[in-house]
């Protein structure tokens, strides 16, 4: 396999296998509880729609998909 299809790979991974692995609370709550954040409130707009765009290009279905 070579580069850049082994990183689509792991990025594809990182999104199917941990980011949007969703788990249900013994209060019946769905809830991620693996994500990624930052504390700069003006990052997070722009962080979002980076991850959005490597799950898109990476073939990673998305949590409702």
């Amino acid at each position: 396999m070579n580069q850049p299809d082994e990183l689509k790979e792991c990025v594809k991974e990182l999104f199917e296998k941990y980011l949007n692995h969703r788990e249900e609370s013994d209060s019946g709550r769905m809830f991620a509880p693996i994500y990624v954040s930052s504390c700069r409130a003006m990052m997070t707009g722009p962080l979002g729609e980076l991850l959005e765009k490597m799950r898109v290009l990476s073939g990673a279905k998305g949590v409702e998909e």
